[in-house]
């Protein structure tokens, strides 16, 4: 019989962009029991082209899932990594309710960082469900704030937490 709600807490085990790519498809893919989705502390899985891979690989995944919580904090995304996740997962995703990606220190940073920024804001609507987003220590700017902003306040009726922490340059300008 299947379970009615399973939790993976793959944090911070050394796994790889493959490995995840490969968890995404074989597994996240067929189990919409899956509840929690822990991967972060696992600082070069998302890192260069075959971090953004594994993170199609997770987006084209997350729709599968009834109710989820996913953790990518602390594993290296990057901003085109977080586009990819934004537009193909996210977006697709209504029942996504936490959603952590702090601590990927390069993710938001310049045009690219900003161009994410807006991927993200744009899928944010779909979110019916999102109470928690953590951006903490991901490189946002002013102008990513204020794309962000629009969005999380103004489509987001459930979102209870934004955690936008470690951002210095958030407030410039």
């Amino acid at each position: 019989p299947a379970c009615s709600s399973l939790q993976l807490c793959l944090a911070g085990c050394g796994m790889s962009a493959e490995g995840l790519a490969v968890l995404a498809a074989q597994g996240v893919a067929h189990c919409p029991s899956l509840s929690e989705l822990w991967l972060g502390g696992n600082p070069d899985m998302l890192k260069g082209a075959e971090g953004n891979k594994a993170c199609s690989a997770l987006a084209k995944a997350l729709p599968a899932c009834s109710s989820l919580q996913l953790c990518l904090a602390g594993c290296g995304m990057s901003a085109e990594g977080l586009a990819v996740l934004a537009a193909q997962g996210v977006a697709h995703c209504p029942s996504l309710s936490e959603l952590h990606l702090d601590d990927n220190p390069d993710m938001l940073k310049g045009a690219e960082g900003n161009k994410a920024c807006s991927a993200l804001a744009k899928a944010l609507p779909a979110c019916s469900s999102l109470q928690n987003l953590r951006l903490g220590e991901c490189g946002m700017s002013a102008e990513g704030l204020a794309v962000l902003a629009a969005q999380a306040v103004a489509h987001c009726p459930s979102l209870s937490e934004l955690h936008l922490d470690d951002n210095p340059d958030m407030l410039k300008g």
